[in-house]
């Protein structure tokens, strides 16, 4: 960025340090310290933005709290500044940890984007929306960018080449046994008749072929059967005197199937990556044309509009990957509007909408993968809590609504757009609980830390 968060609200005249650099400096490094709390618990994200987005937040909300207390650890006599508890200065802080925190780690980043295209059309913020047009749009193109890349189509695929180095020149001698023609030839005579007469005019019984060549039925027969006797002992005797000598030959056999494995598991990797943008746009177009719920095993045309489109964001979730562009979101939209019974203009009160997911049925696990991706809530945090812990939230007032969401409760959405706002904090949701979570060590990692 060319300008940071800090001196856009004070150039608007949002925040006043008396022209004190060393004001505004304590004010930065409060912003790194929270960067870096964002980078570590990607999970307070979400609040993060919320309360940033809100000039009305209480004092009481956690994270003002937790960002009073952070700023009291850099600057202890802030309060003399400052009269009371300075939301707008403690919001401009948080933003700009957000926008630090967004330009290292795409976790933060998507976390960032799904909650302010979600609340920020409901925000008052006088004087402010400019600087948070311009911050969202810088770290959108970012994450699009990104999803963009994941999605992408490559006209080809580059495969690197295949090598093979043999582990140590290898020598082979190869030995075998010789058949002569004296241990042969006594055969054959045997296979030829009943006996053979020398150069010298004497006979010797061969005691083999009983037949005479004139007797050609029975002496054919037994000559070919002797014969390929006599052949095959010779060659058997051959072969088996083989012997290879030098070289370790099944070692070397393994190493080169090891490297073929590899390779080719490298070549069918990268031809499944380069076909992933293709197959989810597939599985979207089937999936729109069916308007039929994989998770729910029935047809979307057969449950209650409001069902059908809290329904859809659920299953289009589970269909596309954590980074994703901005349109699959319009494709959502469009596929809720696609609903013969639907009414788009129709608009619904956004607790309503919340508590209209709590008995049906066909949202059991929209419920649960809620609860597990999101805690109950405490302080702001996303409608994902309100959802998937309805015993958390039973009784709560417009008020109190208002302090763990960040809208009021009677703000008016119509389906498709409830549809997309569930989508929205579910990918976010999710690229938070995966970077969250432990990661497996390598034998490389316990190498290097050894």
């Amino acid at each position: 960025m060319q300008e940071d968060v800090l001196l856009r609200f004070l150039g608007r005249g949002l925040i006043d340090v008396g022209g004190d650099d060393d004001k505004l400096g304590h004010l930065r490094q409060t912003a790194v310290d929270l960067s870096e709390v964002l980078r570590e618990t990607p999970a307070k994200a979400t609040p993060f933005a919320l309360v940033a987005f809100d000039p009305d937040v209480p004092n009481t909300d956690p994270t003002i709290i937790q960002v009073k207390d952070t700023l009291r650890s850099r600057w202890e006599t802030y309060v003399n500044t400052f009269s009371g508890t300075p939301v707008t200065v403690l919001r401009a802080i948080l933003l700009e940890a957000l926008v630090r925190a967004c330009e290292q780690d795409d976790v933060v980043a998507v976390a960032f984007v799904a909650t302010a295209r979600n609340v920020l059309p409901f925000t008052e913020a006088d004087g402010e929306q400019e600087i948070w047009t311009e911050t969202l749009l810088e770290i959108e193109r970012r994450v699009e960018e990104r999803a963009q890349r994941e999605w992408a189509t490559p006209a080809s695929i580059s495969i690197p080449d295949h090598e093979f180095d043999p582990p140590s020149a290898v020598e082979i001698r190869i030995r075998s046994k010789k058949t002569s023609d004296t241990t042969l030839r006594p055969k054959f005579e045997a296979a030829a008749g009943p006996h053979s007469t020398d150069p010298n005019g004497s006979q010797t019984d061969t005691s083999g072929n009983p037949h005479w060549p004139n007797n050609n039925g029975d002496w054919v027969h037994e000559f070919g059967t002797r014969t390929a006797q006599a052949v095959a002992e010779a060659i058997n005797r051959a072969i088996g005197g083989l012997s290879v000598e030098g070289g370790d030959l099944p070692g070397i056999a393994r190493e080169m199937m090891a490297v073929m494995s590899e390779h080719l598991t490298a070549t069918l990797r990268a031809v499944s990556d380069a076909s992933a943008g293709l197959q989810r746009r597939t599985t979207l177009l089937w999936w729109k044309e069916a308007l039929f719920s994989t998770s729910a095993g029935v047809s979307y045309r057969e449950m209650s509009t409001s069902d059908a489109a809290a329904l859809m964001a659920f299953d289009m979730y589970r269909h596309i990957p954590t980074f994703s562009p901005a349109s699959v979101a319009a494709f959502l939209r469009e596929t809720v509007i696609a609903l013969p019974t639907m009414d788009q203009e129709q608009e619904i009160p956004i607790r309503e909408l919340v508590e209209m997911t709590y008995d049906a049925g066909v949202l059991d696990e929209l419920r649960t993968e809620a609860s597990r991706l999101v805690a109950a809530p405490e302080g702001r945090g996303s409608i994902l809590g309100l959802i998937g812990h309805p015993e958390a939230v039973a009784q709560i007032n417009h008020g109190r609504f208002r302090n763990l969401v960040g809208v009021q409760s009677d703000t008016m959405l119509t389906l498709p757009h409830w549809s997309v706002w569930i989508l929205r904090e579910l990918q976010a949701a999710r690229a938070i609980a995966e970077s969250s979570a432990p990661k497996r060590r390598t034998s490389n990692d316990q190498t290097s830390s050894e």
